[in-house]
């Protein structure tokens, strides 16, 4: 009798730690799934901010497939809640997850900086995860903003993806494509084959080469020196073979 005591314990206390065994994703949108390009003409910020639809291809189908009943996705960007209708449209449009969870700032005026670091700080004491994945881009702050949330709760496991877009110095763990982070994630455990298959074929049917490079910003002619090594990381065919489709794909859209 005791023992099975001992043993519906065991169950009730791995059950409770399963309960709080949450991961949050907090994603930026212009220029990390949403093709801005903040760094261009003021004009062409506000006419793509308000009716470029354009996503950067993969990126809602890795979202999707890092979604699970124990993660939350909240996308916390430096746009004001003026464009909150166009932003929401097009989270819509692009078939991104959990598109409510979309935090903005009250106004252009904000320091966004400051806005964005307080508002993930406030997401992780109401949500208490103890995974922390932060997607952003290397355009403004979005790099020193996730290295300050990391090192604020080094408790939490937290994983940095920032995309390449101005190929910025000294910034760490930057991807060009959802490949690489599909990659880190398969290695990681938390992305099986078949949702790896399902990224790579939505990088890969995109047909259409604004989908997946900003020329006029960084373009990387020779592909991806992170693939090559996810390659040589990864002993699967069928993951190498996808891996070696990206390079190409990159390397014809950047010709």
């Amino acid at each position: 009798m005791k023992a099975k005591i001992l043993f519906l314990s065991a169950i009730l206390i791995a059950s409770i730690q399963t309960l709080h065994a949450k991961t949050l994703i907090v994603s930026d949108v212009d220029d990390t799934i949403k093709m801005t390009d903040v760094l261009g003409k003021k004009s062409t910020i506000v006419f793509n901010g308000l009716f470029r639809e354009k996503a950067f291809a993969g990126m809602s189908e890795l979202y999707n497939q890092m979604m699970n009943e124990d993660t939350s996705i909240y996308y916390v960007s430096g746009s004001p809640k003026l464009i909150r209708v166009r932003v929401s449209e097009f989270l819509e449009e692009n078939d991104f997850p959990q598109q409510r969870n979309l935090l903005l700032k009250d106004s252009m005026n904000d320091d966004t900086y400051e806005y964005k670091t307080s508002t993930i700080k406030k997401l992780i004491k109401e949500l208490r995860p103890d995974k922390l994945i932060l997607i952003g881009d290397d355009t403004e702050y979005d790099p020193q903003v996730y290295e300050h949330i990391k090192a604020e709760y080094p408790e939490l496991s937290s994983t940095i993806y920032i995309r390449a877009v101005s190929n910025r110095e000294g910034v760490q763990t930057l991807f060009f494509s959802p490949m690489e982070i599909a990659g880190h994630e398969f290695l990681e455990g938390r992305l099986d084959k078949r949702a790896f298959k399902v990224v790579a074929h939505g990088f890969l049917k995109q047909t259409n080469d604004s989908g997946i490079v900003l020329k006029s910003r960084y373009c990387p002619k020779e592909g991806r020196e992170a693939i090559e090594e996810l390659k040589h990381k990864i002993a699967d065919q069928d993951i190498t073979e996808l891996f070696a489709k990206t390079q190409k794909k990159i390397i014809r859209s950047c010709n």
